[in-house]
């Protein structure tokens, strides 16, 4: 699954959305951006890739950062899972 990438001018308020980031914005050329990476699930929901596994709230698919779909849970080995949702994680408030 191909990601795209989301992109506001704060600026001029420009969107658009596009394969690729973009560092200036073409409407005005300002420098002020924000780009987010994106991938659309089987399920039709848009799945943000801003952390090394993203959930799907509709379906409960799981990605990664580059879009690829992972394991359940259930699935992952001891490890795998305790660098996801153990203790370290616990601060940030968010474990997906």
């Amino acid at each position: 699954m191909k990601s795209r990438n989301e992109f506001y001018c704060r600026e001029c308020n420009h969107e658009l959305v596009s394969e690729h980031r973009m560092y200036e914005c073409p409407e005005c050329g300002g420098k002020d951006v924000f780009n987010s990476s994106f991938i659309t699930c089987g399920c039709g929901e848009r799945i943000y890739l801003s952390s090394h596994t993203n959930e799907c709230y509709r379906c409960g698919k799981l990605y990664n950062i580059f879009g690829e779909e992972l394991a359940p849970v259930e699935e992952w080995d001891e490890d795998d899972y305790y660098d996801c949702f153990g203790p370290q994680n616990e601060e940030v408030g968010k474990w997906f």
